[in-house]
């Protein structure tokens, strides 16, 4: 009876380690999309956004609204690798305190902005796009991400 109680508990114990190390994996990989996007985002294959890219080129500003370091870099990162987007700039907004993503039309005759909108699972009805074209002209777009971040880094994968 000893032995069946002992061999119970290492079992139990082996279950309980396999666990611990599944479960830290798990957190760490998520921590490593935050830290490091380049080395997940350069394996994914570029999805075709425009029909004739030479013409139609749309130029994004993103604006980290958030607050977390570096989430403004992976967005841009994860925006030009992916989609072939041009980032013509990244930097922090006016202030983090955006609960979600906000997206700032400047240029709405640029025919793409529909198909980024869709991208990020937006329309031009929503409530976090808006017309701005007072903004920076050398712009079409601004997103300024939000505390739901984590909707958006993990875009269509």
């Amino acid at each position: 009876m000893k032995y069946f109680l002992d061999s119970i508990i290492v079992i139990l114990s082996f279950v309980i380690i396999v666990f611990g190390w599944s479960l830290s994996k798990k957190i760490f990989d998520k921590e490593t999309l935050i830290s490091n996007p380049s080395s997940n985002i350069a394996s994914i294959p570029k999805i075709k956004l425009f029909e004739n890219y030479d013409n139609q080129t749309l130029k994004v500003a993103i604006l980290n609204g958030c607050g977390i370091s570096g989430v403004g870099n992976q967005f841009s990162d994860l925006l030009n690798s992916k989609y072939g987007l041009v980032i013509v700039r990244t930097e922090n907004a006016n202030n983090f305190d955006y609960e979600t993503t906000k997206v700032i039309i400047i240029n709405d005759s640029n025919p793409n902005i529909e198909n980024l909108l869709t991208i990020l699972g937006m329309n031009i009805n929503d409530q976090d796009v808006e017309f701005n074209s007072s903004y920076n002209p050398e712009e079409d777009i601004q997103i300024i991400i939000g505390k739901d971040y984590l909707d958006f880094l993990n875009l269509n994968s």
